[in-house]
């Protein structure tokens, strides 16, 4: 099989179902650029080049939260073009990236066409519901967009992919070579964007002297990667539980709380509260709608359960209808919320007096701080790191690199069924306690130390910028890049960051408006002969 059919057919179905968001962390580990990277290189017999392709991209990416379930741009979409360009044509990893990373813009467009479609499927399921029709609620949660994302998702990336390569190098052959240089230039200062906007979601500016910080130890001192996050772990401990030796009484408020709690009857056997916490860490987006958002997907997933606690046909659909209301959430802290509705759901079957309005009010209440602490910790810190280093490592071409993507995955699913039994065990005052309690911003805090430190670490040795300028003063040639250097090595790249990042920040760019700025700079920095690579 020709390697451009390979990747149109590979790269299409793989699209197809990391953009259909089934799964949730495990998604998020099968839509980094470094897991694309080292598939489709290992496939093709071009491991190293797949995997300091895909680390580039991922360094691009960083910071770029989903809130909302909003991306600036799809990230995998530009892996699976990036990547198969890289391997066919042979250009150097900066190149591929500069072509395919606008090209993301357009997962955006597809991912918005099917929130848009999936409202129809939440509408069926309203019909579904007033006949108690469990099945067909499943139907319209599952099948029915995953059968959308297919057509809206295959054809565009196997079309990119089969003549792809082809035209980027018919392309190369006639572009100029200030226009390969502007290419290259591009490569090299597109990461500082990812940096930039991981700055930015930590948004805790008095530890930005620790961006700076981590920057030069790397620039001065040339430790690895493993040394930098050591290095960040040791100071985010010192700086936030040293003298406190209450810091960890938060976490045993679960131990506290089951002391007081009696053991209470039971409806649902363990495996019916399983199968509620699995139909919805593996369907929380899959359905999303800008219409009512995972409505749908916390309907079908508590489906099965309520059709046990709810035989009368009557009170099943009742149920259903309560949990097709609007809900947005955080998935893996969101468990909370649904392991407690579905402990009140329980008790409500049994005949305890929880109206409606209850069980409707804790959704809503809670989605919007149980996000915000998601979104915070999960994606905007432990999975910005461990995807940075994890970059790192396959930037220099080593596999280890996608070790770390998965551990995202792994850690972030036992936090979800940690957090879902929780709720389920323990009820409303699982999330009081959690709320209330400090521990939460101990470890938000303590995170953002972190990843603080590592943004600067890793960004002096991703982000490359440099400048060819240089006068003559009689016999005496000053090289501008020289003079920068004696100064403090990595200037330019550190102004890059910061650039961006004064952007986003105190300008309110977008991220795309960011990324069409770096892209004209590359572009012409490099015909003017102001930038090099």
């Amino acid at each position: 099989m020709q390697l451009n059919l390979f990747f149109a057919i590979v790269g299409g179905l793989w699209f197809w179902f990391a953009a259909s968001l089934a799964g949730y962390s495990w998604i998020q580990t099968l839509k980094s650029p470094i897991v694309v990277g080292t598939v489709l290189g290992a496939l093709t017999g071009n491991l190293e080049t797949g995997l300091i392709t895909g680390g580039s991209i991922e360094m691009v990416y960083l910071g770029m939260v989903a809130a909302g379930g909003n991306i600036p741009s799809d990230r995998v979409f530009a892996a699976l073009i990036a990547v198969p360009i890289a391997i066919q044509t042979g250009v150097t990893p900066e190149v591929a990236v500069s072509i395919a990373v606008p090209l993301g813009v357009l997962g955006v467009f597809v991912n918005n066409l099917r929130r848009t479609v999936n409202a129809v499927f939440v509408h069926w399921a309203d019909k579904a519901a007033d006949e108690a029709d469990v099945k067909k609620v499943w139907r319209c949660a599952t099948t029915y967009p995953f059968i959308l994302g297919f057509i809206i998702r295959f054809p565009l990336m196997f079309v990119i992919n089969y003549f792809g390569a082809d035209f980027v190098t018919a392309m190369l052959n006639v572009m100029p070579a200030w226009l390969l240089t502007g290419f290259n230039v591009m490569g090299g200062m597109l990461p500082a964007l990812g940096f930039a906007t991981t700055i930015f979601m930590i948004g805790k500016m008095k530890y930005l002297p620790l961006f700076i910080i981590g920057f030069f130890l790397v620039k001065y001192l040339q430790i690895p990667t493993m040394a930098a996050a050591i290095f960040g772990i040791c100071m985010a401990l010192l700086i936030m539980f040293m003298g406190d030796e209450k810091a960890f009484d938060g976490l045993n408020f679960a131990k506290d709380l089951d002391g007081e709690k009696e053991e209470q009857k039971r409806l649902l056997s363990e495996k019916d509260v399983n199968g509620v916490f699995l139909r919805w860490i593996w369907t929380a987006e899959l359905s999303n709608s800008f219409e009512r958002m995972q409505a749908l997907a916390v309907a079908s997933s508590f489906a099965p359960a309520l059709r046990k606690l709810y035989p009368n046909d009557e009170d099943l659909e009742a149920a259903i209808k309560r949990h097709l209301g609007f809900f947005n959430t955080q998935a893996n802290w969101g468990c909370l919320i649904h392991g407690t509705v579905l402990a009140m759901e329980e008790q409500k079957a049994m005949g305890s007096d929880i109206p409606d309005e209850m069980i409707t009010g804790i959704k809503t209440g809670l989605m919007g701080p149980l996000a915000g602490i998601g979104d915070t910790l999960d994606f905007g810190t432990i999975q910005t790191i461990l995807f940075a280093l994890g970059a790192s490592f396959a930037t220099t071409g080593n596999v280890v690199g996608v070790v770390f993507p998965i551990a995202f995955a792994a850690i972030t699913f036992c936090e979800a069924r940690f957090l879902f039994g929780l709720g389920y065990k323990l009820g409303k005052e699982s999330i009081q306690k959690i709320l209330s309690g400090g521990i939460i911003n101990k470890i938000i805090d303590c995170a953002s130390i972190v990843g603080m430190f590592m943004m600067g670490a890793l960004s002096a040795s991703i982000v490359k910028v440099s400048t060819p300028l240089a006068w003559t003063f009689g016999d005496k040639t000053v090289q501008l890049q020289t003079t920068l250097d004696a100064i403090a090595p990595g200037l330019l790249p550190l102004a890059a960051v910061f650039f961006v990042f004064w952007g986003i920040k105190y300008k309110k760019w977008t991220i795309t408006r960011c990324l069409i700025i770096l892209i004209c700079a590359s572009i012409i920095g490099a015909f003017l002969g102001v930038f090099a690579l």
